[in-house]
């Protein structure tokens, strides 16, 4: 079924060259129902191209797995070298423990206080030096193999400790920041320059994002006129969830590019909250 899965998003530039694969870095975010990824010519230092895939067809490893394939088989690209892999995975399985009371033997100990872990599921850790914590997270183990067996030097890492570790090193000191996905987000509330609250919630409706948002805000002693909220992932200026969040929150912004690295002008016309992740993981 997912022979004829199209991406919502597919961006190449003009400078795009598949016979220049050995100096591409790649970032490859994957879930279950999305994948994506980027491309960055380490030697121009420009991200050359972003492709992006939602669907209830992405059900499991396999179909993940074959998309990705075919998508880099499209652009001659599926058997060839590259300069490093990023595979980011995105899911809700993670927890923040501090360094102080981390045991790496209790590791499936800590997923388990908030989520029944699936057996067919891997457990990591990565130490996060910008929050002072140890996110502690689950990924499919069959796509773990996968990206391993295709790409062995692979850098295997959680969306949200990129996520984490880029608020918490680039932006504002204090602040409420956001990452939407399709119908979860994580929310980072930082104060004083140190990481105060994160968690994630799952949405359906404009309503339950408001509220979630508004609830963490309140339960962490913040308020939404005096405290910026800023956004990055899948959402835009003009919808329906900012227009809810704007009647209770006065400062409102959206992630802005850093300039750090060059940007395709094929890419320029997609919004930068939308491939955010993926640049951070460049850089």
């Amino acid at each position: 079924m997912t022979a004829s899965l199209n991406p919502y998003i597919c961006q190449y530039g003009e400078e795009f060259d598949a016979e220049k694969s050995s100096h591409y870095r790649m970032a490859i975010q994957c879930s279950l129902g999305g994948l994506s990824f980027a491309l960055l010519d380490a030697q121009a230092q420009t991200l050359v191209a972003l492709e992006c895939y939602q669907s209830d067809l992405l059900a499991d490893s396999n179909d993940l797995f074959r998309t990705l394939e075919r998508a880099l088989e499209n652009k001659g690209l599926n058997n060839k070298e590259l300069l490093s892999v990023t595979c980011l995975i995105d899911n809700r399985y993670c927890a923040l423990i501090p360094e102080s009371i981390f045991n790496e033997t209790d590791q499936a100990k800590y997923l388990d206080f908030a989520f029944q872990i699936p057996t067919n599921y891997s457990i990591k850790s990565e130490r996060l030096e910008s929050a002072q914590c140890v996110n502690v997270f689950a990924l499919l183990t069959a796509i773990k193999e996968k990206l391993l067996i295709k790409w062995p030097n692979a850098r295997l890492t959680h969306s949200s400790s990129l996520f984490i570790n880029s608020m918490m090193k680039d932006e504002e000191k204090d602040g409420v920041f956001v990452n939407v996905r399709n119908r979860d987000f994580d929310l980072l509330l930082k104060r004083n320059g140190k990481l105060q609250f994160f968690n994630n919630f799952k949405f359906n409706t404009k309503e339950d994002f408001a509220y979630f948002l508004l609830f963490a805000m309140e339960q962490n002693g913040v308020s939404g006129q005096d405290t910026p909220v800023l956004f990055s992932g899948l959402i835009r200026p003009a919808s329906d969830i900012i227009d809810l969040c704007g009647r209770y929150v006065k400062d409102i912004r959206f992630v802005a590019d850093p300039r750090t690295i060059q940007v395709s002008k094929a890419i320029e016309e997609v919004p930068f909250q939308y491939y955010y992740t993926h640049y951070q993981a460049l850089r």
